[in-house]
């Protein structure tokens, strides 16, 4: 049997940064040590540039930019990491730089790479990794954020259905088992939407063995369809972050075991990470059975399209106000805390005209609209 270790979203920086570099045995408790010693490779997605970058390498962007000390790689040597995944979406957050910093330093320390390159043809390259009676193939792909590579700069691998399913056909002629890792969902949230499902469903139509996806934060469920396990979530693995939300800090590490039939068994191992104590700790007892007993209800969500939608509406229900804010000509006020204001004293309506909300809707629907509607703003707001 093959065993592989794959785990979720891994950032280095803040205060695990100089724990990381002067004592990283700290922040992994005895048994996760064993479970990554006691493997044949391990996978981890390392979510920023390992990079002293400065300021002026800043991508522009939404949301903060991240980045850790080189020095911090040691946390990989000491987990045997032997592939990192890096379609993320802040992977580019320092630019070329950034990533090619990163990918000189993994090489240098031979800890493999997929999903992130200096152009698109090599952010988009399969990882092979041939053992003894089979082959495997790792396909890595992100969501459409700032840091994806296209014609004319490199980043992250990204999400497009057509060149992700020839990805996949082409792994499937190549290799024996097929692993899609996908960095995508939705921030704070423990299901998939709609989407998600309907389209990882195809991704394994099309020839994927496995798919696991991270990005949410949050730790998912998952669903065995058409005999290929889906995980839609497998939460952070290591990711120092101050939030009120105990789901922030709980993590599944997932253990795949694989035979030279292409038989595939698994098994999650939940811990916690970067609560009280900034280290990794697997769950045992009680605190492992609620998970387990979490990851069921969720489970059951997923496999009734109802509910999975009901649970959807809620979670737009909740982002109402942001959403339609930034489609409001509030925004003729370049200051956050009264646009902010407006927002929370609910006269966010006054600045929303019918007509204009349904060109939006029709323009951010329409495939052809939208890519003109992409390139018009994406010009207009690009550094000159």
């Amino acid at each position: 049997m093959i065993k592989i270790n794959i785990a979720g979203d891994m950032y280095l920086g803040r205060r695990l940064e100089s724990i990381a570099i002067e004592n990283p045995e700290s922040l992994f408790d005895t048994k996760v040590l064993n479970i990554f010693s006691d493997s044949d490779f391990n996978v981890l997605n390392l979510e920023s540039p390992l990079t002293n970058a400065g300021n002026e390498h800043k991508i522009l962007k939404t949301g903060p930019n991240l980045k850790a000390s080189p020095d911090t790689i040691g946390v990989l040597d000491l987990l045997r990491t032997n592939l990192v995944t890096l379609a993320n979406n802040h992977i580019y957050d320092y630019g070329n730089k950034g990533l090619t910093d990163t990918l000189e330093l993994c090489k240098n320390h031979n800890i493999s790479t997929v999903g992130a390159g200096v152009t698109l043809a090599r952010a988009s390259k399969i990882f092979l990794k041939e053992f003894d009676q089979l082959t495997v193939a790792f396909v890595n792909i992100a969501e459409n954020e700032w840091s994806n590579a296209n014609e004319t700069q490199g980043g992250a691998n990204p999400m497009n259905i057509i060149a992700n399913t020839r990805s996949i056909n082409e792994a499937q002629k190549l290799a024996d088992i097929v692993i899609l890792i996908i960095h995508g969902g939705h921030e704070f949230y423990h299901f998939p939407s709609p989407r998600m499902v309907e389209l990882y469903r195809f991704y394994a139509e099309q020839g994927a063995s496995v798919i696991v996806s991270h990005h949410s934060h949050f730790i998912s469920g998952y669903e065995i369809f058409n005999g290929v396990p889906i995980f839609y979530g497998l939460g952070n693995f290591l990711f120092d972050y101050t939030t009120n939300s105990k789901d922030w800090y709980e993590g599944l590490l997932l253990r795949l075991q694989i035979n030279h039939k292409k038989e595939i068994i698994w098994e999650l191992h939940p811990y916690k990470q970067c609560g009280e104590i900034l280290n990794v700790e697997l769950l045992e007892g009680k605190e492992k059975t609620d998970i387990e007993n979490k990851i069921r209800n969720i489970n059951s969500i997923i496999a009734d399209p109802v509910k999975l939608k009901e649970e959807f509406n809620a979670l737009a229900e909740t982002q109402k106000k942001m959403v339609l804010s930034m489609f409001s000509t509030s925004y003729f006020l370049n200051h956050r805390y009264f646009r902010s204001a407006i927002r929370k004293s609910g006269i966010e309506p006054l600045f929303l005209r019918r007509e204009q909300l349904k060109s939006i809707l029709n323009y951010s629907r329409c495939e052809a609209h939208k890519d003109i509607t992409f390139q018009v703003i994406y010009n207009y707001i690009k550094p000159k």
